[in-house]
């Protein structure tokens, strides 16, 4: 903060290079410097410092407190400065200081907001005197806190009231979010598509929304507008571009942006914003992660109220740091809702579901309706990692009746759809999806939601299309690229396969009546249809499970890695070791692995580990030759068990998940007899499909979708006895699936 470093000199420097011996000291010092007759500016800027710093200093605080009894300023200083037992008190003497003034009812608005006294500074707030010389910032705080809770009546009023008091710039941009809010994505670029001129706060509303919204196509021309304005900041501007480039993939871009307008010699001086870009581009660029780490540390201590860049701490500490030691660090969340979600997300990247709604719990009790809808939002996706679908959909049924905009309503419309699409309910979902799909044309979520529902309606022709048009988004935000994803290709293959015989898939037929009509055989070659297939069967109950007395599942767990053992994969070894006492259990590196197929699988099958060169291929080639020779349970180092897997094995020939996506087989988690048939045949089709092609693509020629196929034409087309299968909801109540690993953050990541 500039102006501090007259009575606390060089001391965010000192922060910078290190925690201090003494976090008393600087308190001490200002307090000198106070008792030497330090003027009122200097003594706010230097509290301001301490505070932001999170130092301790309240005895100076009260002090000037006292000196400057009609001061707002430090009252509200010493309100956020003392210890929690004496706020109340500090509470009330801003309060009197507030009234007795006649003015800044913002500021104890805004004190009312930290303390989640929601109604409280709307009561505030709602008796301002038009003759306050504060009176249009505290109108515009009111119309901003309308907006917060959906009262569009009294924001559009107080907006008119800026405007019409010559605060035009202010009133625009609030208008926008109004229009945002109350009228959607598509109601907005419509009024900003007609606007004749945008000022700069404007122009910052603006660029946030559509950033927000996914909208490449106005996010740059809102800068090209803000460029040429002949008033206009230049250092926000500036953090717009640079996170423009950010947002739409081009690192080099950003770091060279970042470079023309920091000083690497003062990374003390630097905005909170400037370290988090700086930060996301280092960690793109695949920079040192202990220098990232340090960075970031040495920022947060800046900066240790700021809740995106404790965040970014966060995953840069993950990426280094031995999860058995993180996964319970996290910062205190309380009663704050940003740090309740940061430390909610967290615990969810670690897979405990359980931790992260504990997480929220205290925050969600006076959160704002904005905040309460974010966090119950992210309360049902704890709940639904953790296979729990009842709290799940009450958590996102609270999250729908308390949204206080359309924005809000579309988040958790997309979490009711997800939770249906789990459960096999696509008609449901697209019941939730309705009244606010034509709203938000630009949300990619949307359309691979849309996509998924087409899917599972056998809609292979919508799921297509809903696909082109979230690649066409994604093409504007990155440029260019390929877009033969997974889901690009699961969604062609069905649709070519069911080509001539469409109806065969339509919503109201059975798994049965679909294959009488398309045929076993056809569908069995195609990994989409059979997904689609699956996915409706075990919605419709039709692959019960009778536990056969003499399965004998060994119990043998496997693993595969390659590569340096990142710093999480310790924390999932010892837990599936400490899970499953009395199993044998083996991590399988390349060579290790290339020593077994040698010895145990058929020679074209040892060839192709050999010379295939994606690590991804040769773990699914291994773990196919594995698990029909072997038996036992199979399971990638990213699946994180909260409980033991062993009650899946009892009377079960072999366990299998259906995956939430596509209803494909998931590879991650395998479990069988030595010999199961699935597994002889997964094998026999993944060395055919590898035969067919000269680019392989793991996940589509030696894994799930060959997995796929090989199920579903053994469950529908043999007897095939004691299967157990498991929905994804299923699979979640045990283990945590699919954990976002550092080393996933790279391009070229193999799993």
């Amino acid at each position: 903060m500039r102006g501090a470093g007259a009575l606390l000199p060089d001391l965010e420097a000192q922060i910078w290079k290190g925690p201090l011996a003494d976090p008393q000291a600087p308190g001490r010092r200002l307090s000198a410097a106070f008792d030497e007759g330090a003027p009122y500016r200097s003594i706010e800027l230097a509290l301001r410092l301490l505070w932001r710093l999170g130092l301790p200093a309240a005895d100076v605080t009260m002090r000037a407190r006292e000196k400057w009894p009609n001061s707002i300023d430090f009252a509200v200083l010493a309100l956020d400065l003392l210890p929690a037992e004496a706020r109340d008190a500090g509470l009330a003497h801003l309060e009197v200081s507030v009234r007795r003034a006649n003015r800044r009812r913002a500021a104890l608005a805004n004190a009312l907001l930290r303390q989640n006294r929601i109604d409280l500074a709307r009561e505030v707030l709602a008796q301002i005197d038009p003759a306050s010389e504060t009176a249009s910032a505290d109108v515009h705080r009111r119309a901003e806190l309308a907006l917060a809770c959906g009262d569009f009546a009294q924001a559009a009023a107080d907006i008119d009231h800026l405007s019409g008091t010559g605060h035009c710039a202010a009133a625009q941009a609030l208008r926008l979010r109004l229009l945002h809010r109350r009228d959607g994505a598509r109601g907005f670029a419509d009024a900003f598509d007609a606007a004749r001129e945008l000022l700069e706060p404007g122009c910052i509303e603006g660029f946030e929304i559509f950033l927000g919204e996914g909208d490449f196509a106005r996010a740059p021309r809102v800068l090209d507008i803000w460029r040429v304005l002949p008033e206009r900041s230049g250092p926000v501007l500036a953090r717009a571009e640079s996170r423009l480039a950010l947002e739409q993939g081009d690192v080099e871009g950003a770091l060279a942006l970042l470079a023309a307008r920091l000083d690497p010699e003062r990374p003390w001086g630097w905005h909170p914003v400037d370290h988090i870009q700086s930060l996301r581009a280092r960690m793109a660029a695949q920079d040192d992660p202990n220098e990232v780490r340090a960075h970031a540390l040495a920022a947060q201590r800046l900066h240790p109220r700021h809740d995106w860049l404790a965040h970014v701490a966060r995953l840069s500490c993950e990426v280094v740091e031995d999860w058995r030691g993180l996964e319970d660090q996290a910062a205190p969340a309380g009663h704050d809702p940003e740090r309740a979600l940061t430390a909610a997300r967290a615990a969810l990247r670690m897979g405990r579901p359980g931790r992260a709604a504990v997480c929220m719990a205290q925050a969600r009790r006076n959160a704002s309706p904005k905040d309460a809808v974010r966090l119950q939002v992210l309360r049902a996706e704890a709940f639904w990692s953790a296979g729990r679908s009842g709290p799940a959909r009450r958590a996102q049924a609270q999250a729908r009746a308390l949204a206080p905009d359309r924005p809000h309503a579309l988040e958790a419309a997309l979490m009711g759809a997800e939770i249906d699409l789990m459960q096999g309910m696509p008609a449901q979902a697209a019941v939730a999806l309705a009244p606010l799909e034509a709203e938000f044309p630009q949300r990619m979520a949307l359309w691979l939601t849309k996509a998924r529902i087409a899917f599972q309606q056998g809609d292979f022709a919508g799921a297509q299309q809903a696909h082109a048009t979230f690649n066409q988004l994604k093409a504007a935000q990155i440029g260019a690229f390929d877009p033969g994803d997974v889901r690009d290709r699961i969604t062609q293959d069905a649709l070519q396969a069911s080509a001539g015989i469409e109806q065969a898939f339509a919503p109201g037929h059975s798994v049965q009546e679909s294959i009488a009509r398309a045929g076993l055989a056809r569908i069995a070659a195609s990994p989409g249809l059979a997904a689609c297939l699956m996915q409706r069967a075990i919605a419709e109950g039709a692959l019960g499970f009778t536990a056969e007395p003499e399965a004998a599942i060994p119990r043998h767990i496997a693993h595969y890695w390659q590569g340096p053992p990142g710093p999480a994969i310790a924390r999932a070894q010892a837990r599936w070791r400490n899970l499953h006492p009395g199993f044998k259990i083996d991590l399988f590196d390349q060579d290790r692995a290339a020593d077994w197929m040698r010895q145990n699988a058929d020679p074209d099958l040892c060839d192709l580990f050999d010379t295939l060169s994606q690590p991804a291929l040769r773990a699914d080639i291994f773990r196919l030759c594995w698990i029909a020779r072997m038996g036992g349970v199979f399971a990638d180092l990213d699946e994180y068990p909260r409980l033991p897997v062993t009650d899946w094995l009892l009377g079960a020939r072999a366990v299998f998940c259906i995956e939430r996506g596509f209803g494909t087989i998931a590879n991650n988690f395998l479990a069988a007899e030595p010999g199961h048939p699935v597994c002889l045949l997964a094998r026999d089709m993944v060395r055919q499909a590898l035969s067919s092609t000269t680019t392989p693509y793991a996940w589509w020629h030696s894994g799930p979708a060959q997995w796929t196929r090989a199920v579903f034409a053994s469950q529908f087309g043999a007897v095939v006895r004691g299967v157990r299968y498991l929905s994804q909801l299923d699979y979640n109540r045990r283990v945590a699936t699919n954990l976002p690993y550092p080393h996933k953050r790279s391009p070229d990541h193999w799993r």
